[in-house]
């Protein structure tokens, strides 16, 4: 047989239970604390939020929406104003040093893009497939069609029209920065 052995006044099963649930107390009451001091920064913020919007004057509001009309009016403007300088620059860049036109007539579409008719005279039947040539390498520069083509003592005249793509007759769109503004009531 097997001597009794004293037992401890001490159980581990005990201690470790202790432990835990003093652990699990703090716990809980550092997480009431804190939600408390939460709820008191949201107060505070509320009450500084009142106070700020309470220092600010109808007239300012309305001022500020009047303003905001204003921008949106002129970004609205701006994007569908009709620029033709960049057309220029690029019929300058693709028109060959033998080739000239001598009427040009745009009509702006709508959809902001547009249909052009000009006519010209080249050198040559070369020169004249050139620039035909030179236009087609515009992706911008749509269905250019050659039409009305004669030989005289000139040179060979010529009628063009095509597409003009929006990129490039458009300016490019003008962004504000844009923020949701209280309305007045």
């Amino acid at each position: 047989m097997h001597p009794r052995q004293m037992q401890s006044g001490i159980n581990m099963f005990m201690v470790v239970a202790v432990v835990l649930v003093g652990a699990v107390l703090i716990i809980a009451g550092a997480e009431f604390a804190y939600s408390r001091f939460l709820h008191s920064e949201a107060d505070q913020k509320a009450a500084a939020l009142q106070a700020a919007q309470a220092s600010v004057s109808q007239d300012t509001v309305q001022g500020f929406l009047r303003l905001k009309n204003r921008l949106t009016a002129s970004q609205t403007i701006l994007n569908n104003h009709v620029a033709m300088s960049q057309f220029f620059t690029d019929l300058e860049a693709l028109t060959l040093n033998v080739v000239r036109f001598t009427a040009l007539n745009i009509t702006v579409n709508p959809d902001h893009t547009a249909d052009i008719k000009m006519s010209g005279v080249a050198k040559d039947f070369n020169a004249l497939a050139a620039q035909s040539a030179a236009f087609a390498t515009d992706k911008r520069i749509k269905q250019a069609i050659f039409s009305g083509i004669n030989a005289d003592k000139t040179g060979v005249t010529f009628s063009v029209s095509a597409k003009l793509d929006q990129r490039l007759i458009t300016l490019p769109p003008v962004g504000f920065a844009s923020t949701t503004a209280p309305t007045g009531s």
